[in-house]
C-alpha cells in the first residue's frame, strides 16, 4: 500500500510540474523536455537534487526498469515540502547525501541565508572558489561541512554500469563535476542537462564558455529548451541557464 501511495503521489506531482512548467516562470521549462531524451529503462544521476523535482520527473520516465540516483548533500533543503511531496521517494529513486565535484572528502559548502531562511538552491561548495561571488546580494552565510566524491568515484563505488543522463546544477562548479566524472563521461556519454551561468561560475576563476568548450573537445553538441524544442545552440549566452549537451 506504501508503495502504491509512493507511485500516485509521484504520478501526481510529476503531471504538476508539466503543467506549471508551461504556465507559470516558477519551474524550470525544461522539465517538459525530458520527455525528448529521457527514456524507459535509462539510469540517471540528478546531481543537486535539492527538492527533488527533476528527481521525480526523471523517475516517471525511466519507470520500474530505470534508476535515478538522487544526489543532494543538504538533508535540511526544503523540509516542508520534502515531507509533503516526498519527491525522492520511490522505488526506482536512489538517495545520495553527498556533493560531487572535484575530489573526494569532506569541504564546506555556503549556503546563503534571507529573513533567517536558508536559501539552499544557491549553496554552493567552496573548495576553489575566490570569495562568495554571486552569493554577495545575501548578508548571512551558513557554512556547513558535506561529504564530497567525484562522479568517477561515485559510480565505481555504487555498481552503476549504464548511464544516461545527468543533470547538475551545482551554482558555478559544473566544470569541476565534469573534471571529477572524465572517465564515466567518456565511456557512457551521457546526455548531461547544465545549469551553466556566467555570474556563479566566476567565483571558481573559469568562464560559462569554458565549460561547453570542454565538452565540445569530446564531441558533445549543444541544445537549448527553446520554442517547445531542444534547439541547436553554439555559445552560452546570458538568457538562457540550462544547456542539454548530447554526444
Amino acid at each position: 500500500m506504501n508503495h502504491n501511495l509512493t507511485e500516485v503521489r509521484g504520478a501526481a506531482v510529476a503531471g504538476a510540474l508539466r503543467v506549471l512548467a508551461r504556465v507559470t516562470p516558477f519551474i524550470e521549462p525544461e522539465l517538459i523536455g525530458l520527455r525528448d531524451v529521457v527514456r524507459p529503462g535509462d539510469v540517471c544521476v540528478d546531481i543537486g537534487a535539492a527538492l527533488g523535482l527533476y528527481t521525480v520527473s526523471l523517475s516517471r520516465l525511466v519507470g520500474p526498469q530505470g534508476t535515478v540516483h538522487s544526489v543532494e548533500p543538504l538533508v535540511f533543503a526544503h523540509p516542508a515540502l520534502s515531507y509533503l511531496l516526498r519527491p525522492r521517494e520511490g522505488r526506482n529513486i536512489v538517495r545520495h547525501s553527498v556533493a560531487l565535484g572535484a575530489r573526494e572528502g569532506r569541504d564546506v559548502m555556503s549556503v546563503p541565508v534571507r529573513h533567517g531562511v536558508p536559501v539552499t538552491g544557491r549553496s554552493f561548495l567552496t573548495a576553489g572558489a575566490k570569495g562568495l561571488g554571486s552569493n554577495v546580494e545575501f548578508t548571512e552565510h551558513l557554512e556547513v561541512v558535506v561529504r564530497t566524491d567525484t562522479l568517477d568515484r561515485f559510480r565505481a563505488e555504487h555498481g552503476i554500469e549504464r548511464l544516461d543522463f545527468v543533470k547538475a546544477d551545482v551554482e558555478g562548479a559544473e566544470l569541476h563535476v565534469l573534471q571529477g566524472g572524465e572517465e564515466t563521461i567518456e565511456r557512457f556519454r551521457p546526455k548531461l542537462l547544465l545549469e551553466v551561468e556566467e555570474r556563479h561560475v566566476r567565483r571558481f576563476g573559469y568562464r560559462a564558455q569554458d565549460v561547453a568548450d570542454w565538452l565540445g573537445e569530446r564531441g558533445y553538441r549543444m541544445r537549448a529548451w527553446q520554442c517547445n524544442a531542444w534547439q541547436p545552440i553554439d555559445r552560452i549566452r546570458p538568457d538562457v541557464r540550462n544547456y542539454l549537451f548530447q554526444g
